[in-house]
């Protein structure tokens, strides 16, 4: 994980262009004050991300662009460009020279920085009640140390407002782990919230208390509620019974008052038939009384002496037609009267036998209506019976047991909802952090003994024989030597310690895949300790302190790249494997600093 800065430009119209060209593993710019060490560093923490624009020299004067070519683990090389002067930033997958908007990357620099360092979808405490994603800052933070930071005395964490979040960037670094499962504590609104529902919820348990009976607990108003449900379930047995009878007296009642019902229809169609053949016997009646008159009267006329007529004297023969005079045409009438009577009569005969085989079947119905009916008394007799006998066998009346089972279950809900509410009430409480909240703590105790041990391995290597025990407090992103604090050593010590410690956190975390950015940049880490006014904290001399730390710079084989920014001056053949970019400050003698002197 991380990356390789290669080279960084300044350029602008009709000037020549400012070039560092970083090594790796190890890079040393060296030269007096006032040539653009401290500004070099500046010009990186801008150009990696950081808002403050490197102050105006007068070196810079015609210069408006800077560029930085870096490149990642795999050799990808990558150009960050941004103004001089502010703005934003523009980034290419591609070296100085091949930078086109062919190349233009829409990906954020600071997203990518934490991408190519291994810390892509890690998450930090930012505060207490807030987490989020690794940024450029961190990284910044714990890589660019500026001449400042090294003899500071505040904590290396930074400003207070700051220090959750870069006390988590340091663990990452250290560890490897984030702060994922971290419980956060609820933040300023999240606790007015909390506040609000929990006087709420005090309100609500006052009310339900008050709903409860002071008689009953619990227990008692779940044992009665156990017995109503015995009476009840017997009472529903009881039922079941019951209404199995009913139903097979009620399944008789039907098929009775079915049968009836057909007698009834069968009654009623056998009685309309009798009617109507009574009525058909009538008029078969009246037909032979009608042919018989007609019979004697044609007889009694045959018998009749002729005699003309009392008022004309006009005889018979000259009013009608002598043929019907004629005895033989009388007889024939009475003759057809007879056969029609006759013919009258053969009907008549079939007619009264249906006429009789109806009557017989009304009476066979009547008397089967009769015997039904009595049947239908007796099973509605033995459907009261039973009737009145449940009523008379319940002990309890069923709607006055489900009453009070309805009373002692919404007694039992107002338990379950005191309870519910306590049960909300702790949680509630639980959420509200104490006033004085625990520090938050980080086990990193096998990776803080390794990275102790790199620190005391290079402080050795340094020239500081006599130191024999550093320890990095995880917590305090800090080293205590021999016991002490940093920070409680002089400026000199301050500035070498923490050098040390910001270069063995950086190879510790690679040799151990942990997220970094690579790059360790230290502006001026042994200056002060060679310093005239720091001389009562020097142990160890700044000669042996100045060789050691310059050839352990250049044979460092150890991961990630180490750019130094110095004054102090450098042996021959140090100076020759190292290679340093020399800045002379003079304008006769080699290079004058980072801006050439026009």
């Amino acid at each position: 994980m991380g990356v390789v800065l290669e080279r960084l430009i300044s350029c602008g119209i009709n000037v020549p262009d400012a070039l560092i060209e970083f090594s790796s593993p190890s890079c040393l710019i060296r030269g007096p004050s006032d040539t653009g060490k401290s500004y070099i560093r500046d010009c990186l923490w801008y150009l990696l991300g950081g808002d403050k624009i490197p102050k105006e020299i007068p070196e810079s004067k015609g210069y408006d662009t800077l560029l930085l070519q870096f490149s990642d683990i795999v050799g990808q090389q990558y150009t960050i460009k941004r103004s001089l002067f502010g703005g934003d930033i523009s980034l290419y997958s591609s070296t100085i020279e091949e930078v086109s908007n062919e190349s233009l990357v829409a990906e954020n620099l600071g997203d990518l920085f934490v991408r190519l360092s291994g810390a892509e979808g890690k998450q930090l405490l930012r505060s207490k009640s807030k987490k989020g994603g690794v940024t450029g800052g961190d990284l910044r933070h714990w890589s660019l140390i500026s001449q400042p930071a090294m003899i500071s005395e505040e904590p290396t964490s930074g400003a207070p407002t700051s220090q959750t979040q870069r006390k988590a960037s340091f663990s990452l670094f250290l560890t490897g782990k984030d702060d994922s499962s971290f419980v956060l504590d609820p933040s300023k609104d999240e606790k007015v919230r909390i506040k609000a529902l929990l006087e709420s919820t005090e309100e609500n348990i006052k009310r339900i208390q008050s709903e409860i009976p002071e008689e009953n607990s619990r227990d008692e108003i779940e044992d009665a509620i156990l017995k109503l449900n015995d009476a009840l379930a017997l009472l529903d047995e009881e039922q079941k019974v019951r209404s199995t009878e009913l139903r097979e007296v009620r399944g008789s009642l039907k098929e009775k008052n079915s049968s009836i019902n057909k007698i009834i229809s069968r009654l009623s169609q056998s009685e309309a038939m009798v009617s109507r053949l009574s009525l058909l016997d009538s008029k078969y009646s009246s037909d032979l009384e009608r042919l018989l008159s007609v019979g004697d009267t044609v007889a009694i006329f045959d018998s009749l002496e002729v005699s003309p007529c009392l008022l004309c004297g006009t005889s018979i023969e000259e009013q009608v037609d002598r043929r019907f005079l004629d005895s033989k045409t009388i007889q024939s009438y009475r003759d057809a009267a007879l056969a029609e009577a006759r013919k009258i009569e053969k009907l008549r005969e079939g007619l009264l036998h249906a006429l009789e085989v109806e009557k017989e079947a009304v009476d066979d119905l009547k008397d089967q209506y009769r015997s039904i009916s009595m049947d239908l008394e007796c099973i509605e007799n033995q459907e009261k019976y039973i009737v009145e006998r449940s009523q008379h066998e319940v002990s309890e009346n069923p709607s006055e047991l489900a009453e009070r089972k309805s009373d002692y279950l919404s007694q039992l809900r107002f338990f379950d909802e005191l309870e519910r509410l306590q049960n909300e009430h702790s949680r509630l409480l639980g959420l509200i952090p104490e006033k004085r909240s625990k520090p938050i703590k980080r086990h990193a105790d096998s990776d803080s003994k390794s990275v102790g041990e790199m620190v005391l391995e290079i402080l050795h290597q340094w020239g500081f024989k006599e130191i024999e025990t550093a320890s990095l407090e995880s917590n305090e992103c800090d080293v205590k030597i021999d016991g002490r604090p940093r920070l409680s050593y002089g400026a000199g010590k301050r500035g070498i310690f923490l050098s040390a410690t910001i270069v063995a956190l950086m190879q510790h975390a690679i040799s151990r895949g942990y997220p970094h950015l690579g790059v360790v940049v230290l502006d001026s880490p042994i200056k002060s300790y060679s310093d005239p006014e720091n001389i009562s904290d020097v142990t160890t001399s700044p000669n042996v302190l100045r060789n050691s730390f310059y050839k352990w710079l250049a044979n460092r084989e150890e991961g990630g790249q180490v750019i130094v920014l110095e004054n102090e001056p450098i042996l021959q053949d140090t100076s020759s494997i190292l290679n340093p970019i020399e800045f002379s400050g003079s304008l006769e003698e080699g290079r004058f600093g980072f801006y050439p002197s026009l």
